[in-house]
């Protein structure tokens, strides 16, 4: 692996201090971070690749802690229903493609991720259960493939739902055993598995306990909806012995703490977020998704006062129409501060360590990703200031979030690779992706009859 070397840079390291190097530069090597400040300092390396990266930014890459990539097939459709209306206009999508065209689905994701300067995320998966296929092996294949640093987070569900999407507890056994000797860890530590039950009306208590103790068996983490709408809380008092409350029903069955992420969270109580303090479990915010399904926002501030770590996820492209986390970031600040009519609910240099470092921390990476350290995996990203909507750049956090899209990202470096240069993508061929993607998109519409007539150019191309 060659070594980089990017300088005259602005650097935003997002280290303890927090420091911030104008004219700095940032020397990779090995797939780690050998150098971080001022340009003038940087040793010489005769052999690494060099970018200018002046009028440019450099930051860590960013964290999307919550995705669906294998649902990107489903952009657009049903985007003005409710929550479970729209799940199972997804399902019946999910239902006509195949492996192949899986594989496209979380590809184009990966690659939309990359593009927006996410280079680590959480892939929440659920695919139904067929004879002979693993659908997850297709998944990981398509992570590894793209360079992306990703965690799957294998979904699990065992009743209340489709009888196709349903498996017993002892299935999930023997295929997290599985997909653990074979992916965790693998490609150097880039690529992770996770256990995640989707919903909370799909296991009972105990199924809950023995998922907690089969990922503390592989060491493991774990990744969940909670309390993602009211109807969440609604379903649990159907379908469970007990009206629990769903972080309730979590500390009941021994699954709250550091290594589990409560994705969505929404319709939370006071005491619920007590309970996620007491036991350092952090939460995962996906606010433009809340607004657009209208089931209502946390204001944030709370879980903030609390003390609990917290990350920010786009949720999936089929939920959201997009990857873009620097959208995530403006809308998680706009939805804190109309919450509370507070403009300082929550500010610029919080949410940006939100989806940083503290979203790093969030799913126990911060020891390797989040900041620009010597020693840590290179993961990060340049910026381009030099456009209309970010000149003049007063304050540089605050135009990052309250400006930037992911669209400005110009190079994105994952584990010391460069897979994306002035915008141009290295590692795949961009042009053949979308058009395979439009095609198994189209053939999965039409399986799952939906009208897919304005994918048929894209198809075409």
């Amino acid at each position: 692996m060659s070594a980089l070397l990017i300088r005259s840079a602005t650097l935003l390291t997002m280290n303890p201090a927090r420091d911030v190097i104008a004219d700095g530069a940032v020397l990779v090597d090995e797939g780690r971070i050998a150098y971080v400040g001022p340009a003038v300092d940087a040793p010489v390396d005769h052999d690494a690749e060099v970018i200018d990266a002046t009028g440019k930014v450099v930051m860590p890459g960013l964290v999307n802690c919550h995705t669906h990539l294998c649902m990107t097939l489903g952009r657009t459709i049903g985007v003005e229903q409710r929550l479970l209306d729209w799940l199972e206009i997804g399902m019946a999508l999910m239902r006509a493609t195949d492996q192949d065209a899986l594989y496209f689905a979380v590809l184009l994701g990966c690659l939309e991720n990359l593009r927006n300067g996410n280079t680590t995320l959480v892939e929440n998966f659920f695919f139904p259960r067929r004879s002979k296929e693993v659908p997850e092996e297709t998944a990981f294949r398509a992570m590894c493939d793209s360079g992306v640093r990703a965690t799957l987070a294998r979904g699990y569900q065992a009743r209340n739902q489709a009888a196709d999407f349903v498996e017993s507890i002892d299935e999930q056994d023997r295929a997290v055993a599985d997909l653990a000797a074979r992916w965790h860890g693998a490609e150097n530590g880039r690529l992770r598995l996770s256990l995640g039950p989707l919903l909370p009306w799909v296991v009972d208590v105990e199924e809950l306990r023995r998922s907690r103790a089969l990922a503390d068996r592989f060491g493991l983490g774990m990744h969940m909806h909670v309390a993602e709408s009211p109807a969440f809380n609604r379903m649990i008092a159907r379908h469970h012995p007990q009206p629990w409350r769903n972080v309730e029903l979590l500390h009941l069955a021994g699954c709250l703490g550091p290594a589990t992420q409560a994705a969505a969270v929404s319709d939370i109580s006071d005491a619920e977020i007590e309970l996620l303090a007491e036991s350092r479990t952090p939460v995962v915010f996906d606010p433009q998704t809340r607004l657009f399904w209208g089931t209502g926002f946390p204001s944030i501030k709370p879980f903030l006062d609390a003390g609990l770590t917290c990350g920010l996820g786009t949720n999936g492209p089929a939920a959201n129409c997009g990857q873009d986390l620097f959208e995530s970031m403006k809308y998680a600040c706009a939805t804190a501060k109309t919450a509370t009519d507070d403009p300082t609910a929550l500010g610029r240099r919080r949410v940006l360590a939100m989806a940083t470092i503290e979203g790093a921390r969030a799913i126990g990476l911060d020891h390797e990703i989040g900041s620009l350290e010597v020693g840590k995996r290179a993961d990060l990203i340049t910026i381009d200031l030099s456009q209309p909507h970010l000149t003049p750049a007063a304050d540089l956090e605050a135009a990052l979030v309250y400006s930037a899209r992911g669209s400005d990202v110009r190079d994105v470096v994952v584990d010391g690779r460069l897979l994306l240069r002035d915008r141009r993508v290295q590692q795949l061929d961009e042009a053949d992706l979308l058009r395979d993607a439009a095609i198994a998109a189209a053939r999965s519409m039409r399986a799952a009859d939906l009208d897919p007539v304005h994918i048929t150019a894209q198809a075409q191309i």
